[in-house]
């Protein structure tokens, strides 16, 4: 398919629902030589974010077929006492050091319900891990503790980093400080590969809202120019900030609006970076006139052109790059390749009858790349 300013093709990979589980949350990363691979874990339909397994799929001819799903045993669950520890690990491919990794965090769960968001014997509930990719095998090989430079009851790597000119990688993270409750900050961290491990080189100073309701959370990070640009998830409100110095020290963060300062009705959901030749666009979900029926309007995912001069979205750009069959779609990664990207999303099933407008629990993968 041809837009004016870029292509892009669709696929809708692995359906299939059972009723009991679904699959949710997934990612990909390419090396742009034909190898990929896709990840994801499962949700426990009877509870509130409830995840089990991590599964991984690989492609060897650039995402155009993929290996069946396999659960790994390297992030399988483990138990401190009568605490369920579950992993999530979100995939990247480092282009400069030809580095495949997956960062992510332990998370722990007591009765199936609801994640447990309580430190236990002091120590935190989210914790921030490093995970190890094998990916001629396409299988992770074992994970390690990620260092973070803040006190934290919960710390995760989240969304899009950036690679820096000598290698090293910018990631963004969101925190709860101890004492803050469950309202969360947002800071980068700047990290040299040493071996195989992750050593911190830099540290960045947090953004913070703690004006709304939970703060702010689910970063991610675009280079557009000489600038960096962060993008972040608030109940109230999608919100945006710029760096000039190379991504530690943001600007306060600012409402998403179109360029003609109008807000664009994102709310309590993910928003990520879409760049496409020299230009940057946003991949978000907000409330229509025709959504009302997906939880929380997180169907279609949109995509349109950031203005950085004006400070928004131009709204005559806006195209549903990925559609609406009932389900949500808000949860999902994009990952940078060459000149373009690709999206991954998943369609979850809740609430309980979303599949009658077309959803099966697929995964859909969108690869954007300049209009040739």
């Amino acid at each position: 398919m041809k837009n004016t300013r870029y292509d892009f093709t669709r696929q809708r990979l692995f359906p299939g629902f059972d009723g009991k589980f679904c699959k949710v949350q997934p990612s990909v990363a390419t090396d742009g030589r034909g190898t990929a691979l896709l990840g994801f874990q499962k949700l426990l339909l009877t509870g509130s974010d409830v995840f089990y397994g991590q599964f991984l799929s690989k492609s060897a001819d650039g995402g155009m077929t993929w290996s069946e799903p396999v659960e790994q045993a390297a992030l399988a669950d483990t138990w401190e006492g009568d605490t369920r520890v579950a992993r999530t690990a979100t995939l990247h491919y480092a282009a400069k050091t030809g580095r495949w990794f997956a960062l992510g965090m332990e998370e722990l769960f007591k009765d199936d319900k609801l994640p447990f968001q309580e430190c236990v014997d002091g120590h935190p509930y989210g914790r921030p891990i490093q995970t190890f990719v094998d990916a001629d095998a396409g299988r992770f090989t074992g994970y390690a503790p990620l260092p973070f430079p803040f006190d934290y009851e919960l710390a995760m790597p989240f969304g899009q980093g950036l690679e820096c000119e000598n290698g090293d990688i910018l990631v963004p993270f969101y925190f709860c400080p101890p004492g803050a409750g469950h309202r969360s900050r947002v800071v980068t961290v700047r990290y040299a590969f040493c071996g195989d491990d992750l050593k911190v080189v830099a540290v960045g100073t947090p953004v913070a809202r703690d004006d709304l309701e939970r703060g702010i959370g689910e970063p991610s990070l675009a280079r557009l120019g000489d600038k960096v640009f962060l993008t972040l998830r608030s109940d109230e409100m999608g919100l945006w900030c710029e760096s000039n110095d190379g991504g530690l020290t943001f600007s306060a963060p600012r409402p998403w609006t179109w360029t003609d300062g109008t807000f664009i009705g994102n709310r309590n959901t993910q928003q990520h970076w879409v760049p496409c030749g020299d230009a940057l666009f946003l991949a978000y979900t907000r409330e229509t006139s025709a959504n009302g029926h997906v939880f929380r309007n997180r169907a279609p995912i949109f995509m349109a052109e950031f203005d950085a001069e004006r400070g928004g979205l131009v709204r005559e750009t806006e195209f549903p790059l990925v559609p609406e069959l009932g389900a949500r779609l808000g949860n999902y990664c994009v990952a940078d390749v060459a000149s373009g990207a690709w999206l991954v999303t998943a369609e979850w099933m809740q609430p309980q009858g979303c599949e009658r407008y077309g959803s099966d629990n697929s995964l859909w993968l969108v690869k954007v790349s300049p209009a040739s």
